[in-house]
């Protein structure tokens, strides 16, 4: 610092100068302007405006995932079954264990690379996360890496293990977190948190969501029980169908046979003996021949 008056330099933050005694001003701090703009995770997370996916939200995304990876691979694996039982010759047994083998192996290399890829992405969601408004972040807010999605997905193998507690656990956890999510460090929130457009993020469950859950809790296992029913009464009408035909042929054969024990005193040996057709003239849907025995059978 240096007087304003002669110039020469002061120590210590002098506020008089000893050469000409004039009196300094005092020094005006300096101030930083910092420029650039502030991050939205930061400015959403200042106000704890967070939405955290709850536990139906998450489950219903979790069916529909399970549902995309599902089907196509249960496509392939029929194909394949009938690729395998054209080539075992009639080996269903072998070619049962194969199919099943290649299934399981296409399922633990697609699903983690499904899940990790999506979450990892730019829309940090999954086909089903996405239809449901959710996404995944890490506890800052912010994507998380290819890697992190990844140790992830492996870690729900826990809450598999668990037997399903690990899921359960984001129904009551503070940030609606499952066992995976601690061990990952995610979070799963609703689409717009830790944006610049918090007050779009949804609480409570939306219609759809609602509609979804009343769908898979109510109608497909009533539709799975209306199923049951309809398949049994269809197989005791095949069983009674089948005994019914096979009762009228039967008795067509009777009055031949008592007919012969009356003349004869014995049995017919054969059909042509009572005068019946045949054996396998004497046939039906269900009912391949009827032969007559020496013993009256």
């Amino acid at each position: 610092m240096y007087c304003t008056s002669c110039g020469v330099e002061l120590q210590d933050e002098m506020r008089f100068c000893n050469r000409c005694g004039a009196v300094q001003a005092a020094a005006t701090p300096a101030v930083q302007t910092v420029t650039g703009s502030v991050s939205p995770q930061s400015r959403v997370a200042a106000t704890n405006d967070i939405v955290y996916a709850g536990f139906w939200r998450r489950w219903a995304a979790l069916f529909i995932d399970q549902l995309v990876l599902g089907i196509p691979l249960v496509i392939v694996a029929i194909l394949l079954a009938i690729l395998f039982g054209l080539l075992s010759h009639g080996n269903d047994e072998t070619a049962g264990v194969i199919v099943q083998g290649i299934y399981y192996l296409l399922w633990l290399v697609a699903a983690p690379l499904y899940y990790a890829f999506q979450e990892s992405s730019s829309q940090q969601a999954t086909l089903g996360k996405r239809a449901l408004g959710i996404k995944v972040t890490d506890r800052s807010g912010n994507r998380i890496s290819f890697a992190n999605a990844l140790g992830r997905w492996f870690a729900a193998a826990l809450s598999y293990i668990t037997l399903y507690i690990g899921f359960l656990m984001a129904a009551f956890t503070e940030r609606k977190q499952g066992l995976h999510d601690m061990i990952a460090g995610t979070l799963v929130t609703d689409r717009w948190a830790f944006t610049e457009y918090p007050e779009r993020q949804k609480r409570g469950l939306s219609g759809c969501l609602v509609v979804f859950i009343i769908g898979i809790v109510v109608i497909i296992p009533l539709t799975a029980i209306l199923a049951a029913i309809a398949i049994s009464q269809y197989q005791d009408y095949v069983i009674r169908s089948q005994v019914s035909e096979g009762s009228s042929l039967i008795d067509g054969t009777k009055t031949a046979v008592v007919e012969y024990l009356n003349n004869n005193n014995a049995f017919p040996s054969e059909n042509a003996a009572a005068g019946l057709a045949p054996p396998d003239s004497i046939a039906g849907n269900y009912v391949s021949s009827v032969e007559v025995g020496s013993d009256g059978t």
